[in-house]
């Protein structure tokens, strides 16, 4: 479906790596043996990394009991076979969302806001108040925003937002319609570097807002090197 991956084989092999320092934005887990698999969610839960628990036609009884305590906050447990390819989509790109390792987190979540830095989001007016200027933007330019500020630091695949903007639309504008949207949404909040954010294009992938720090009179970029977060529709 698009998305970066590392495959397993056995639980014993991801504690191995986890060890090694290595860190992954969602651990999706097919293997049920419940000794393996217990000891790998307590290990999730201290590092804050959300879990997937998967199982086919219906077998839920395979899953952990309900009230395990070891489970970290961000655990679920989904029937794929039961679900389309947009909805897994959606799924793990809801767990995978950025909330960690130095990651700006939105704030203030009540009333519909979000906030990062200088920049809130107001979800019920498609605004986005910036100090003490309010900014209104097209909803595809709202969610676009919204979009890169809550996966910050992470490349948007193309294939992604378009998916998430449009859904099924026929593309009879080609990549214009995506690459004019993201214009207007550089342009209206001035996500050039000068306020802290920057988004960019990312060539023959899509695009990305990463946190900048100022040295000087030149931006520079404080996140170059984040994981990927891409999907592309079946």
């Amino acid at each position: 479906m698009g998305h970066e991956c590392l495959a397993f084989a056995e639980a014993d092999e991801v504690l191995v790596a986890l060890g090694d320092g290595k860190r992954f934005a969602l651990l999706l887990v097919s293997q049920h043996d419940e000794a393996l698999r217990s000891g790998l969610i307590a290990v999730c839960k201290v590092l804050g990394m959300p879990v997937l628990l998967t199982v086919a036609d219906g077998h839920w009884e395979l899953l952990s009991p309900k009230g395990n305590a070891t489970a970290p906050a961000a655990m679920l447990g989904a029937d794929v076979s039961r679900m389309t390819d947009a909805e897994l989509d959606w799924l793990v790109c809801a767990l995978a969302r950025p909330r960690r390792d130095g990651m700006p987190t939105p704030v203030g979540h009540a009333h519909g806001a979000s906030e990062w830095g200088d920049y809130r989001f107001h979800e019920d007016s498609h605004m986005v108040q910036f100090k003490d200027d309010e900014i209104h933007l097209q909803p595809r330019q709202f969610a676009f925003a919204l979009q890169a500020f809550q996966n910050m630091g992470r490349v948007l695949a193309r294939e992604w937002l378009w998916n998430s903007l449009w859904g099924a639309a026929t593309r009879r504008e080609g990549n214009r319609a995506l690459d004019a949207c993201a214009s207007s949404v550089r342009r209206k909040l001035g996500l050039h570097g000068e306020h802290g954010f920057l988004l960019r294009s990312v060539y023959g992938q899509g695009y990305q807002l990463v946190a900048v720090q100022r040295r000087g009179a030149s931006a520079v970029s404080a996140s170059t090197t984040a994981p990927r977060c891409e999907a592309t529709s079946a």
